[in-house]
């Protein structure tokens, strides 16, 4: 089996599984009770923020725990985003934000849309042109998800700084965490969103980070957890899970860097012969990810073929199987048969040039296959 598909999920170190384990077995005391082993875990919940903060390099800030980065992108517009002032979204973010900020929209907050370049990064020009004093919010992904193009985002907040100073800057930090180096307080984020099962750790996990200062509506309430923001007996377990797998990824990232570029730039050469379409950046782009096209095929039916030979990609965001086309690509620019050739390949550190080499021999042989095939129809 040769996966290729981190992007959307990744497998969970086998020492966060054994430590889950024994944490669950041990310390199964919900961590608002008054007596001295709950009160252990609730101190364990304590120093997990504080070891994500000090990940992102984010001393001030607050954490709150959720149960995905999805909710924790929804509690950052929902929440955060004042209705009475302009909420910007870039056009190349998850379906999370983006189909959040339509429903802002359908509540009557005014939403518009940051244009993309080429190469899937935001058009600085564009959210400059759309900054306007009485703008309020504006979320701009760090890393896509679809092509892994890498935004500026200390450009961002600079921008945004000098024409309303008032306004947030939210990022979706999922496919930077742990990935790219992220130094929150240089880049002047004011809340990032973060998920545990895209660095190796459980599902069920996510955080929004955000500046101390702020003072958000609760988006659950209940007992009073998560500083009142989100009620609900915290899954420390799985939390304590995510933060042992994102220290032993985060400690390794620049090793880890090198080794994904190394496969990316292996995979790039061997299908080169097949004249394939990249959909962004080599320069200013994630090694993790890799988005291709190539004329003439349809990119599910290669993820079909390759599926046959236990080789798993994907042809996008995994939360956009469910409907049809692909925003993003689109917005890029792309034709449609270029978003229709589409198939994204995200590496982790666990893969090697072995499984580049295998994989690529069968996608070229059926890349041709599709080509001839295409050819005889005609």
């Amino acid at each position: 089996m040769i996966y290729f598909d981190n992007a959307a999920t990744t497998k969970i170190y086998s020492e966060t599984l054994e430590f889950m384990k024994e944490y669950s077995e041990n310390n199964f005391y919900n961590p608002s009770a008054l007596y001295t082993p709950a009160l252990k875990i609730l101190n364990d919940l304590k120093t997990a923020k504080e070891d994500l903060k000090n990940l992102l390099n984010f001393k001030s800030g607050k954490v709150v725990f959720t149960a995905s980065a999805t909710e924790a992108n929804n509690f950052a517009l929902r929440c955060f985003a004042p209705k009475n002032k302009k909420i910007l979204v870039s056009s190349g973010e998850h379906s999370c934000v983006y189909q959040t900020s339509q429903h802002l929209k359908e509540q009557g907050y005014e939403v518009d849309y940051i244009l993309l370049n080429e190469d899937g990064t935001i058009n600085l020009e564009d959210l400059n042109k759309k900054l306007t004093p009485n703008t309020g919010f504006v979320s701009v992904i760090h890393v896509s998800n679809e092509n892994g193009s890498i935004n500026d985002l200390k450009k961002v907040s600079k921008l945004i700084k000098q024409k309303c100073p008032q306004a947030l800057l939210h990022s979706d930090g999922v496919q930077a965490f742990c990935k790219i180096d992220v130094n929150l307080t240089d880049l002047g984020v004011d809340l990032y969103t973060v998920s545990s099962h895209k660095v190796h750790g459980p599902r069920g996990v996510g955080a929004l980070v955000f500046n101390s200062k702020l003072n958000p509506k609760p988006l659950i309430f209940g007992g009073g957890q998560e500083y009142n923001l989100r009620s609900g007996t915290e899954n420390s377990a799985a939390i304590l899970g995510f933060l042992c797998s994102a220290k032993k990824m985060h400690q390794d990232l620049a090793l880890n860097y090198q080794h994904l570029s190394e496969l990316k730039q292996s995979l790039l050469k061997e299908i080169e012969e097949l004249n394939p379409v990249i959909n962004g950046s080599l320069n200013n782009c994630s090694p993790a990810i890799l988005s291709v096209s190539f004329v003439g095929i349809k990119g599910e039916v290669l993820v079909r073929m390759l599926d046959e030979k236990d080789m798993y990609v994907s042809t996008g965001s995994s939360c956009n199987s469910k409907h049809s086309g692909n925003r993003v690509m689109l917005a890029m620019g792309k034709n449609k048969q270029q978003e229709a050739g589409n198939i994204r390949i995200s590496f982790c550190e666990q893969n090697t040039q072995e499984e580049v080499i295998a994989f690529c021999e069968e996608l070229k042989k059926n890349v041709k296959k599709i080509r001839e095939l295409n050819i005889w129809k005609k």
